[in-house]
């Protein structure tokens, strides 16, 4: 890597540590937390490619996780923020190379069957797992880690979770369609809908990679689930928030020169 590089990568680096560590709230389910750096990761690989948002994203938000109690968290964290910056970044450097709309039709419908066959496996999961409950094996540990005395209290929970979690998940894409659509008069290809899924994507890698180290660290399959809507919740704003400040930084040197 150039010098410059290397100032920018550990300048996003630490503002991937800030936002991580300076604002997060707990999830009980899983031991772990959500937070703002997911925005800075976003930010990091959209302006400055896959190298760097690696970087900022792995050792930022690992380091934050080593400093702020959560340690058992941060090898997960090094490898699915590192991915997840990565896969961002390879898909600007896509659109700053060359644009074309078969290009942008390819992220978009590749983006859509991955979010559809996550979604409708996650729903069938929890559809079984309720028709189930008096004879699962997760049913009294379930009952233990949420409080609940009666199989119909934790029938109505699993219920009322998964009709939220579904929801949320029919909502970003068309949340994410609806920006595009604000956004595609604006100039810049970064705001153009195949990018804008790329992100989506890339933070449907950190929810799949988190769901998985959450079954290694809480022992099962199902606990793992409820920190879904909020880590598809973290990342949708910081997709928001990084699009934002992109959108305010566009007509700077800062954006141009980035572009290059």
């Amino acid at each position: 890597m150039k010098k410059k590089d290397v100032a920018i990568s550990g300048i996003m680096i630490a503002l991937v540590f800030v936002l991580t560590f300076a604002i997060k709230v707990p999830v009980p389910f899983t031991r772990g937390y959500v937070h703002l750096g997911d925005s800075m990761i976003f930010i990091s690989a959209i302006l400055f490619g896959r190298r760097v948002g690696a970087l900022a994203g792995g050792l930022g938000s690992a380091l934050a996780d080593l400093v702020g109690g959560y340690a058992y968290w941060a090898i997960p964290t090094l490898i699915i923020k590192s991915v997840m910056g990565a896969l961002v970044g390879w898909v600007s450097d896509s659109y700053r190379n060359k644009y074309s709309g078969k290009k942008e039709l390819t992220i978009f419908l590749s983006s859509i069957g991955i979010w559809l066959a996550f979604s409708l496996t996650l729903s069938l999961f929890l559809k079984n797992l309720i028709a189930n409950l008096a004879t699962s094996p997760l049913t009294n540990n379930l009952m233990n880690e949420l409080g609940y005395e009666s199989i119909e209290e934790l029938e109505n929970f699993l219920l009322n979770a998964r009709g939220l979690i579904n929801i949320i998940l029919l909502a970003i894409p068309i949340a994410i369609i609806l920006i595009s659509l604000f956004l595609r008069g604006k100039g810049s290809t970064l705001f153009r809908l195949g990018n804008l899924m790329g992100s989506m994507i890339a933070g449907l890698w950190m929810v799949i990679g988190y769901f998985f180290a959450g079954r290694i660290i809480v022992g099962n399959w199902v606990m793992p689930i409820f920190e879904v809507p909020w880590n598809v919740l973290q990342f949708t704003v910081g997709i928001l928030v990084a699009y934002i400040v992109l959108f305010g930084l566009q007509k700077t040197k800062l954006f141009e020169n980035s572009q290059k």
